[in-house]
């Protein structure tokens, strides 16, 4: 009777913590998300801020065109956006894109050494 007492108490706390843990919210569906995946870069669920880095380096018109959809997310996020799927997403992009050099323009004016 004892025995069966405590293989049930530990069998309810299995269940239980398996319940707790197993949980989760599935995050929303997004097409900033979306639009990476599209490109080739498989699921970005359980990838690192430094793996979608990685993958957008390799891929700079991808992360230009993910940086682009996520200036309007970014200026109405959430505390919490920054650690999401589309969060780490949008900052891997920002910072390549913070990097992005364009053409060179000139004023064509020189300039000689010396003081005058």
């Amino acid at each position: 009777m004892r025995q069966l007492r405590k293989r049930a108490i530990a069998y309810g706390c299995l269940v239980v913590s398996a319940g707790l843990f197993a949980c989760s919210r599935p995050e929303p569906k997004s097409a900033i998300v979306e639009r990476a995946e599209q490109a080739g870069s498989g699921s970005l669920a359980a990838v690192s801020k430094d793996g979608m880095r990685e993958w957008l380096g390799k891929h700079k018109q991808v992360a230009y065109q993910v940086d682009e959809m996520c200036k309007p997310v970014r200026q109405k996020a959430t505390a919490q956006w920054s650690d999401s799927t589309e969060g780490r997403l949008c900052s891997a992009a920002r910072e390549l894109a913070f990097w992005r050099s364009g053409p060179v323009t000139s004023d064509h004016k020189t300039y000689l050494p010396g003081l005058k």
